[in-house]
């Protein structure tokens, strides 16, 4: 509950109106959604050198005190190029040197062979299926140096996409699941179960449910609540749930736990959230269109344009004013070729390839249009009567925006996919999205959840996927204690880039200063580390895990639960929204709160093991396990 100044002039205003038309709970409500303005985040370069220029991403950003030195690092991948690396100094980061380089997509983070170091398992692309490959690791050692790569030979080359720790029958060894964009004929090679092996370090047990060529994406969750991990996979046509049984088996158990949500198309993130502080993990799913259909944007405000195109001949003219100025000209391998004017003169790139360009053009320097385009690139000409055409064919991603376009284009209106609110109902999910106000229906990619004001309820932030020609707000829904949810006003995350959509999100804490922040990014954009403001007085207590007591079970899944007052609370070490990759954060944070009284504090590891803590007091950072 928000705490409403007597004298905010927006209460009375709210008041004054209310004798006249509205009821005292509507005036109530209306003020409690603008208190959301209480909690705001912040840029500061300071903090992270993070690089301004626009470029690819892949899904988020994965988060593990690498160098076990309690403060938590950072792997953001720039897709197709390298993974940067960021160690974390007491809360404010310098960039390391790249050791992971080329097509990326998921990675997982887990000392999977019980040595004492943090090992990280990079799961390749495929180069748009031409170059299958296999698993990679690495290990980094506490002076933060990097062992050779090591390559899992006998596994299967493949488009790999998800890579994820999990035990899979509970005899404390990290088992794994990969999954990939299989080819045309083998969709059922998708999902690959590896068991832990001595010998070989993981070897091949099965394969597990799919439905179509974009299955691929994964979430690791325990819809029963029976301590074994149960696997979520979405990202085409539909849904499917796995139930994880003992040992190493699982079941098919969609139709019983998913009913009609199985047919939910496009999904392409769910986090766990227990959003009503029952226990249980309710889902909360993020939607878009496929990355490879066209996209074209038009803001009548600023006058600038936005395509995005891929596999297919496009052709835009467009009525500017003045020169051409272009911005976030983005062009993947193997087509970079820029054409300018009736001549064809190659635009000259003065940075690498992986990035983004801006440049101007005046109608003199781009005069006419040629009539042979068979060479795959973009072709920019200028016609006369202040109209330009802005054409090509390329395989890969190309996209831009174009400013001083004072006449509206034909433009693409992207579809309605509402993000969905799933509450867990003794281990089957039914759509509550209506019932808690959580009523975004435009397209969205990910999300970071957790309690944002320490209030002692987990609140959604959710990225946006579209609107690419102009600057936009990012979504945040505090909980109101678990009877609906509000977006807050003027949070300060922000989208200031152009020619970009949405990518993933995560939250931490990465100062230790009691509250968390996000990390998030957007695709042919830039990282962002947004630090939370947060001055309210509530409580919190934090939860550091480390290896089951025994020594024997990793930190990877253990859950934390508690009561307090009245609510039950959960969190899971790894969970985030990656569809693709696994952060190994084991800095459990519960926001409580003005609340003090903590009860029966237990985590739970994989293979069984159980330990209790007593809270002596609240708003400080607690060990459990054996670290």
């Amino acid at each position: 509950m928000y705490h409403i100044k007597p004298f905010n002039i927006l209460s009375a205003l709210c008041f004054l109106f209310l004798n006249a038309v509205l009821s005292f709970n509507s005036c109530a409500a209306q003020t409690g959604l603008e208190s959301g303005t209480e909690l705001t985040f912040s840029e500061n370069e300071e903090v992270i050198p993070l690089e301004k220029r626009s470029r690819r991403k892949f899904d988020n950003a994965v988060i593990a005190d690498l160098d076990q030195d309690g403060y938590l690092d950072l792997l953001l991948t720039e897709h197709s190029r390298r993974v940067e690396l960021f160690w974390n100094n007491k809360g404010t980061y310098q960039k390391g040197k790249p050791f992971i380089f080329g097509d990326t997509h998921g990675i997982a983070i887990g000392d999977y062979n019980f040595d004492g170091l943090v090992d990280i398992l990079v799961q390749p692309g495929g180069g748009d299926g031409k170059n299958p490959r296999r698993l990679r690791a690495y290990t980094v050692n506490l002076d933060r140096s990097i062992s050779k790569e090591n390559e899992f030979k006998h596994f299967e080359a493949s488009r790999g996409r998800a890579v994820k720790f999990f035990d899979a029958d509970n005899n404390s060894e990290l088992d794994l699941i990969l999954s990939a964009f299989p080819p045309n004929n083998k969709i059922d090679r998708a999902h690959f179960l590896y068991q832990r092996d001595e010998d070989q370090d993981f070897s091949f047990v099965d394969f597990l449910p799919y439905a179509d060529r974009f299955n691929m994406r994964t979430t690791l969750t325990d819809f029963n609540n029976d301590n074994i991990k149960d696997f979520l996979f979405y990202g085409g046509d539909k849904l499917i749930a796995a139930q994880g049984n003992e040992g190493l088996g699982f079941t098919d158990v969609t139709k019983d736990v998913l009913g009609d949500l199985t047919n939910t198309n496009l999904v392409n993130s769910i986090s766990e959230i227990d959003f009503d502080n029952d226990g249980d993990f309710d889902l909360f799913l993020t939607r878009s269109k496929h990355p490879f259909d066209s996209e074209s944007d038009y803001n009548e405000e600023t006058k600038t344009f936005y395509f995005f195109h891929r596999r297919k001949a496009f052709k835009h003219e467009l009525k500017i004013e003045g020169d051409f100025n272009l911005e976030n000209l983005q062009m993947a391998n193997p087509h970079f070729d820029v054409f300018i004017g009736i001549n064809k003169k190659l635009y000259e790139r003065t940075k690498d390839n992986h990035g983004h360009h801006d440049f101007t053009l005046t109608q003199e320097e781009a005069k006419g249009f040629p009539e042979d385009t068979k060479v795959k690139g973009l072709y920019i000409g200028y016609l006369g009567n202040n109209v330009w055409r802005i054409a090509g064919h390329t395989n890969s991603p190309t996209a831009a925006v174009i400013h001083n376009v004072i006449e509206k284009p034909e433009t693409i209106k992207l579809k309605e996919l509402p993000a969905k609110l799933l509450e867990n109902k003794e281990g089957k999910f039914i759509d509550v999205s209506a019932k808690y106000s959580v009523d975004i229906i435009e397209q969205t990619t990910s999300t970071a959840t957790g309690d944002f004001n320490n209030d002692g309820w987990t609140d959604i932030f959710v990225v946006r996927y579209g609107h690419s020609a102009s600057k936009i707000e990012q979504i945040l829904l505090l909980n109101q204690e678990g009877k609906n949810f509000v977006r807050a006003k003027n949070h300060g995350i922000l989208r200031e880039e152009l020619g970009v959509t949405g990518m993933g999100a995560d939250a931490f804490d990465y100062d230790k200063d009691g509250d968390l922040d996000i990390i998030y990014c957007n695709e042919r954009g830039r990282w962002h580390l947004f630090t939370n403001n947060l001055t309210s007085k509530n409580n919190f207590v934090k939860i550091n895990v480390g290896n089951s007591p025994s020594g024997k079970a990793s930190a990877v899944g253990a859950v934390l639960s508690f009561t307090s007052c009245g609510n039950q609370y959960k969190r899971v070490v790894g969970a985030t929204s990656s569809s693709y990759s696994q952060s190994f954060n084991t800095y459990l944070h519960v926001g409580l709160g003005k609340c003090e009284d903590i009860k029966n504090v237990e985590v739970t590891w994989s293979n069984g093991e159980k330990q209790t803590l007593f809270i002596e007091g609240l708003n400080k950072i607690y060990k459990v396990g054996k670290i």
